[in-house]
């Protein structure tokens, strides 16, 4: 019974790093990008390496996807390793 119980807290705490890891990442978004771009944007969450920003309305989600792949390359680079593979952009 006690090595299930460990078990159990185990897998939680895993959950509770890769949570804690992901805020952190997520949070890398407003030092990638310029302070324009920052104010017209946020970075929601990072989900299956695809990192999900909303934006302040349609023209700069379409904006932004044209940058998509050079912002991945930043964010990557930022974060010393490959986290994101992909973006998406949508509109408030």
């Amino acid at each position: 019974m006690p090595e299930k119980i460990q078990e159990i807290f185990g897998r939680l705490d895993n959950g509770i790093v890769l949570a804690i890891r992901n805020c952190q990442l997520v949070a890398l978004w407003n030092e990638i990008v310029d302070e324009r771009v920052s104010k017209n944007t946020e970075a929601v969450k990072i989900t299956n390496r695809t990192l999900y920003v909303s934006t302040s309305s349609p023209v700069w989600a379409q904006e932004l996807s044209f940058l998509k792949k050079t912002i991945i390359g930043r964010f990557n680079e930022k974060a010393g390793r490959e986290v994101i593979l992909d973006i998406r952009f949508k509109a408030r």
